[in-house]
């Protein structure tokens, strides 16, 4: 075995919250080394070339929350972090061809009255509503969360100063409350009559969201607040494509932090942390290397962290338990097709959309269109009609393909799961069925494709990582946000073993390309560091 330079944190996975956290950490003046068992680093935010000329987001496909504030105290601009707006995106609606998403308010409601001059009339008021309450949820993203049952003097101290914090919040109960228990349906049907209003606003929270849900699953109400999660702060740019590719992110950061000495490493596959009388003092990569450090950090999911590179005595079994019952199974599918054209869908020019091929378009017609999907893949079989997502990013970013030719990234569900479900057999009929359902709303689409690649959720349990293929490493449900996420009495991204941290998905907020978790984890890491010296 080889010992290493000790560095005051190591870093498990170098996907953008391992390297956000480390970031901060560098420039807090901390040595630090990120390690990336795969061939480059970005853990889901990738961009890959899969095949010659073609760069392919094959995970995270959008940026939309990424936090202004971490773009900007990282000077992330200046080092390749750049966003493409995109135009309109288009719904597609059973029986009344494209709905135009425009992003001018007016022309929206307009759209919005081919279903209903009421529910036109409520879109602003909905939009408004929904601002209004974003800003305190937007606060408790950046709380480092408390035990609620711990009455030492300490945390009765750091409660009432969050409660002080979030005063104004409070004002707010009543509204959050219903967002984070009620379904998203039960939530719209109090704005919007019209069901197609109810799918095209609801879609996310059905489906998008990287969940196993239904729109009337208790508590998916809370992502019809994801467009304002992020605040708008135009020297950071919007949301949108990122230029270049998803990878281009964690590259940024990753040179970002480089300035202020943050080391990285990729095909660096750690084996196990190493616990020395019951504190973590390192690691051992699977080459036998080891590296020692006065911090352990996982951005690894904590499933995998206390199943595979935590020795079995070092953490108490009532916690194991617990980090074992966190639930979040995917259920969703992504297909990437190297094309010669974009799809043809049909519809396009009667609805006044004047931007050539969408960049976005959602297949998801209706309520109970998605609602079947939902319940055959829990009677264990392939939805007949998948709802999905379908991207040509290369329509906004040409450089991701060779010229003249283009990606197709879809992204939908629901697949059914388990034990030797996902095989070959049915990855093709997943990509059957897609084209199937594809070509009933643009029969002039001629199905050729150069290049495929299909993924499940198995796939992306392998590949990155993420438990039962989901990006949010559990479930972003009531009983696993806040001080329950991942477990109770351990959500301030500290673990039963003295030393070993979280900060990737597991913790709080959760998944999406936030940067969140990675900063605050920084900010714990950080002050235990400076306790030790």
């Amino acid at each position: 075995m080889k010992d290493n330079l000790t560095y005051d944190a190591v870093i498990i996975g170098g996907g953008h919250n391992g390297l956000v956290c480390g970031a901060y950490l560098a420039k807090d003046g901390h040595k630090v080394l990120v390690l990336e068992r795969r061939e480059l680093l970005g853990g889901a935010s990738v961009t890959e070339e899969l095949w010659p000329g073609y760069r392919v987001n094959t995970a995270a496909h959008m940026l939309g929350l990424m936090q202004p504030k971490i773009v900007l105290e990282l000077e992330l601009q200046k080092f390749g972090y750049d966003v493409i707006p995109v135009p309109p995106a288009v719904h597609l609606i059973e029986g009344t061809g494209p709905f135009v998403l425009w992003h001018d308010m007016d022309r929206l409601c307009r759209e919005f009255e081919r279903f209903s001059v009421r529910d036109a009339q409520a879109y602003p008021k909905y939009q408004v509503h929904l601002a209004q309450v974003a800003p305190a949820l937007r606060d408790l993203m950046w709380e480092i969360p408390f035990d609620p049952t711990d009455m030492r003097p300490a945390n009765l101290t750091r409660m009432a100063g969050f409660a002080w914090r979030n005063r104004k919040a409070w004002t707010k109960f009543h509204d959050i409350a219903d967002l984070m228990t009620m379904s998203a349906y039960d939530y719209l049907a109090r704005w919007f009559e019209s069901e197609e209003v109810r799918i095209i606003c609801g879609y996310y929270p059905a489906g998008a969201a990287g969940q196993s849900v239904s729109i009337h699953t208790p508590g998916t109400a809370y992502f019809l607040l994801r467009n304002y999660l992020r605040p708008d702060i135009k020297e950071a740019g919007g949301a949108g494509l990122a230029r270049g590719g998803m990878g281009n992110i964690p590259q940024a950061i990753a040179k970002s932090g480089k300035r202020f000495g943050l080391e990285t490493r990729v095909n660096a596959e750690v084996e196990d942390v190493l616990i020395h009388e019951g504190q973590a003092v390192g690691v051992r990569l699977k080459d036998n290397n080891i590296i020692r450090s006065k911090a352990v950090i996982s951005n690894a999911a904590a499933q995998h962290l206390f199943a595979d590179l935590v020795a079995h005595e070092a953490a108490p079994q009532a916690f194991r338990h617990e980090v074992q019952q966190i639930h979040g199974q995917a259920t969703t599918f992504k297909i990437h097709l190297a094309i010669e054209k974009p799809i043809p869908f049909e519809g396009l020019e009667r609805a006044g959309y004047q931007h050539g091929n969408p960049v976005q378009v959602t297949l998801a017609p209706s309520i109970h269109y998605m609602e079947r999907a939902y319940n055959q893949m829990h009677q264990r079989q392939l939805s007949e009609r998948p709802y999905m997502t379908i991207q040509t990013p290369t329509l906004a970013d040409p450089s991701l393909a060779p010229a003249g030719k283009h990606l197709l990234s879809i992204y939908g569900g629901h697949v059914p799961y388990g034990e030797g479900v996902q095989d070959d057999q049915l990855r093709e009929k997943v990509f059957e069925t897609v084209l199937d359902t594809i070509s009933t709303y643009a029969p002039k689409f001629n199905r050729q494709w150069i290049h495929r690649q299909i993924l499940l959720s198995s796939d992306y349990e392998r590949i990155f990582r993420l438990p039962g293929g989901s990006p949010h490493h559990g479930d972003l449900s009531l009983d696993q946000l806040f001080f329950r996420r991942p477990v109770r009495k351990f959500a301030d991204y500290t673990t039963p073993v003295k030393g070993l941290f979280l900060c990737g998905s597991s913790s709080h907020p959760g998944g999406g390309v936030s940067g969140v978790p990675g900063y605050n984890a920084a900010r714990v890491v950080g002050r235990a560091l400076k306790a030790k010296s």
